[in-house]
């Protein structure tokens, strides 16, 4: 009898691997195109269009958040479902991240005529230890839905932090809105729904369904709750609650000059994507700031021995050597030893954010990049003030 060459299967841990890998690749080349469409219709509403042109542009806009909300949250929902999901904590400013959650729902919620207000504990930590990924995840999904099937009144976001029985400080958050309730039969169910409608041919919102299961997946993994309470043509309230360390307040970078006092910062931008560098580079040349490109990482280490950034804003997945290994040789580098480095990503995971820490990174953000976000986290780390946008 012939031989028989018998393949070993491939071990659990390498299986985890592929699927974390793929899921991660599967992410970053679905949201790298819809974060430069985004981005090039954010910038199409600050020229001049009529009105009908603005109603074709904001539904076009509507349309490729909403792909992009299916998108992220059936790769979450897969990677939670195969072990390739996890948390990590680090440091974060819950008020901040508050605000830019609602900020980023406020466009959406006023082009429906909705009032949108956030209401925060004054003795809400300034500085907190937890996920801040997850917790704007699960807040993201509970805000959209709000934002959704509310046609019209108003959405409340109200949120506060309070040492429990276990001498652990909670954070609760709470969203209610006055659309049209929720009847009890389906309330019991409604965290625990397929992936598809029971009939697309009647429901208002056909298709995935796994936001509200992910959201409960994601509380429930930090050690958390989410609760859901309605009434038939009274609205709903969605309340999640979870643990989190109070951590001590963190010294805020001494302001770079303005561009009165003197030149204006200067800012290394490393992207290797063409559209995401002209959204990011008109964006931030309209606030004021001066921008010098980098496609890649061997030409940022290059700039950066050879200029001193008030700084840098690190795609991670690029040609050559990634901006993880970019971060790590810049930091070798004395006169940019210092800088603060921003990661932009399309790759918003846990891991992603730990690794980015331990290469010397300072701060995080998601693609699509929203530009409040953007500019609160420059301000943060020694950029210009917040404030209106210089038209071009």
């Amino acid at each position: 009898m012939a031989g028989v060459e018998v393949v070993a299967a491939p071990a659990a841990a390498d299986v985890n691997r592929i699927k974390r890998n793929f899921l991660a690749s599967l992410n970053h080349e679905l949201r790298t195109p819809l974060t430069g469409i985004l981005g090039m219709l954010d910038l199409l509403t600050e020229t001049p269009l009529s009105e009908e042109q603005r109603e074709f542009v904001n539904s076009s806009r509507s349309c490729a958040e909403l792909l992009l909300e299916s998108i992220t949250n059936a790769i979450e929902f897969s990677s939670l479902a195969n072990g390739a999901s996890s948390h990590t904590d680090s440091e974060f400013r819950p008020a901040e991240l508050l605000r830019a959650a609602v900020s980023a729902r406020e466009p959406k919620a006023r082009n429906k005529g909705l009032q949108l207000s956030l209401l925060l504990d004054p003795q809400m930590p300034e500085v907190a230890l937890s996920d801040p990924h997850r917790i704007r995840q699960v807040l993201d999904v509970l805000l959209s839905n709000a934002v959704k099937f509310t046609a019209a009144g108003e959405i409340e976001v109200v949120a506060s932090a309070a040492v429990q029985a276990d001498e652990r400080t909670w954070l609760s958050v709470s969203v209610r809105d006055s659309g049209p309730g929720i009847a009890a039969s389906e309330l019991a169910e409604i965290f625990g729904r397929g992936v598809l409608a029971d009939n697309p041919l009647i429901d208002p919102s056909p298709g995935l369904r796994v936001g509200l299961s992910l959201a409960r997946q994601i509380t429930e993994a930090m050690g958390g709750s989410l609760q859901a309470e309605s009434y038939l043509g009274e609205g709903s309230l969605f309340t999640f609650t979870t643990p989190i360390s109070a951590g001590q307040p963190v010294m805020a970078a001494p302001a770079l000059p303005t561009a009165v006092e003197k030149t204006a910062p200067q800012i290394l931008l490393v992207e290797d994507n063409a559209v995401a560098q002209r959204f990011m580079k008109t964006l931030l040349e309209r606030r004021g700031y001066q921008v010098t490109l980098a496609p890649d990482g061997l030409s940022a280490v290059r700039k950066a021995a050879t200029v001193r950034f008030d700084l840098v804003l690190m795609d991670l997945q690029m040609p050559g050597i990634d901006g993880i290994e970019t971060t790590r040789r810049m930091r070798q580098i004395d006169a940019a030893a210092a800088v603060p480095i921003i990661a932009c990503t399309a790759n918003p995971s846990s891991e992603v954010r730990a690794e980015c820490s331990a290469a010397g990174m300072d701060d995080f953000l998601s693609k699509p990049v929203n530009p409040e976000e953007l500019f609160t986290v420059l301000e943060r780390h020694g950029g210009l003030p917040v404030g209106p946008l210089r038209q071009a």
